[in-house]
């Protein structure tokens, strides 16, 4: 049987569910997926802690990946143990109908608008993921996550700029890297 190299680049692959070891493999991996790595063409997303803010709740982070694909497979294995929520839920249901709508999105059967609304929906108690996207999305989008991302960082500034130019960029990605918490 021959594959089609296509669908197979979009295809995400579903680990088996051993939360301690996803726990341990996502402290290897998450590293050098801030922006200090940064690299031009990348894309990322934005989660935050679904947690009481007594305890961390609400603290979130942008994450870099090298493309949607690498993303996506990100988030369908590590999703779960991003912000681990409250031990009397059923952590394996919430990984498996993650990886399931993450499957749909690479496949293009839904948007990413739905996705994160139905990650959110799956993910209650867990992490919430705001965006997806690339850093243009946050200099020039028009969605509303951009615009206030992009209006915390001219109030930080104390400017009344109103685009992320490229003399102010490296002050956009730094902003950004302490973004959430």
């Amino acid at each position: 049987m021959r594959i089609n190299k296509k669908e197979n680049k979009n295809q995400i692959a579903i680990k088996k569910f051993d939360e301690e070891k996803l726990a341990e493999e996502l402290g290897e991996v998450i590293q050098k997926k801030d922006l200090e790595n940064y690299a031009e063409g990348q894309v990322g997303f934005f989660s935050y802690s679904d947690a009481p803010a007594v305890i961390g709740g609400g603290s979130g982070h942008f994450l870099w990946f090298d493309s949607y694909h690498n993303l996506y497979q990100f988030l369908a294995d590590y999703f779960v143990v991003l912000a681990p929520g409250r031990y009397d839920l059923d952590h394996e249901q919430v990984f498996k109908k993650v990886a399931e709508i993450i499957q749909q999105l690479a496949a293009s059967k839904i948007s990413t608008t739905a996705a994160i609304k139905k990650i959110n929906e799956a993910g209650k108690d867990f992490s919430q993921i705001e965006w997806i996207g690339e850093l243009k999305d946050l200099t020039e989008g028009d969605s509303e996550f951009a615009k206030k991302v992009r209006e915390q960082f001219f109030e930080e500034k104390k400017t009344d700029q109103k685009k992320i130019n490229k003399e102010s960029l490296n002050d956009f990605i730094n902003f950004l890297s302490g973004y959430g918490f």
